[in-house]
């Protein structure tokens, strides 16, 4: 549902103004067909229309594209081609695509929303390292476990890394819309965003303490784990009290200035 709300307001910057409703309707229809025929990953539009637009790609692009990858799952030479091809090849294509997005995301919000859209950034650097990190052939296992698992006072840096990359998109579009929210002294309406963020962290929808990332019931994980949704969660609500406390400030109530 993100996907498909993000790739429509992409398009929509772009100048194709389609119908959100409809968009993930057809996300959800193709899901559950695909997950009929024993798929077991969610549709949504790919990011990047943007990017491609301006490449000269239509409509027949995307049809043949669908066709190409469809046929290629029942026939099986998807994998034969992911195999044949370098990662040296595929990764120009990705990264263009990546800055096309990055790129727009600035100049389709206003100058003064800058920092929020930076900020936002920070859940998906933090999954990022996460991955790396998590990978075996880097790290090995034992030496992993001892990093998210190392006492003292404070909480791991790995683990905490891990908590911030977990659930990043959901994280991402929260964090950047509470920040601009609050460049414009909408206080409280910044606090209820944070409120939003303390209850989802409560529960591992984002932040999860969990390497795989699952939800949870706070108190029945381990006494170490805890730490995580009952911490985050906590600097959640005191954020969004303190919001709520200067929003009655003369300050909070004084008009944004004429520019950005």
């Amino acid at each position: 549902m993100v996907g498909g709300i993000n790739v429509t307001e992409s398009a929509k910057v772009a100048g194709d103004d389609y119908n959100t409703r409809s968009i993930l309707l057809t996300e959800a229809v193709a899901t559950l067909i695909a997950g009929l025929c024993g798929g077991v990953a969610q549709s949504t539009p790919y990011i990047g229309q943007p990017a491609y637009k301006r490449m000269g790609s239509r409509a027949g692009y995307t049809l043949m594209t669908g066709l190409f990858i469809g046929l290629g799952g029942i026939l099986g030479y998807v994998s034969f081609f992911v195999e044949l091809i370098p990662r040296a090849v595929l990764a120009p294509i990705l990264i263009f695509v990546a800055l096309d997005i990055v790129v727009q995301s600035f100049l389709a919000c206003p100058r003064r929303h800058a920092p929020a859209v930076a900020f936002a950034f920070f859940p998906t650097i933090a999954r990022l390292l996460s991955i790396k990190l998590g990978n075996p052939e880097f790290v090995p296992v034992e030496n992993f476990q001892k990093l998210i698992t190392a006492s003292g006072k404070s909480l791991p840096e790995l683990l905490v890394t891990i908590a911030l990359g977990n659930g990043f998109i959901l994280t991402a579009m929260l964090w950047g819309g509470f920040l601009a929210e609050l460049i414009d002294r909408k206080l409280r309406t910044s606090a209820v965003y944070l409120f939003l963020l303390a209850g989802l962290t409560f529960f591992g929808v984002i932040h999860s303490a969990s390497p795989d990332g699952v939800m949870y019931l706070p108190w029945m994980l381990d006494e170490f784990m805890r730490k995580i949704p009952y911490q985050f969660t906590v600097a959640y609500v005191a954020f969004a009290v303190m919001l709520l406390l200067l929003s009655f400030t003369k300050g909070s109530r004084e008009p944004m200035p004429e520019h950005d």
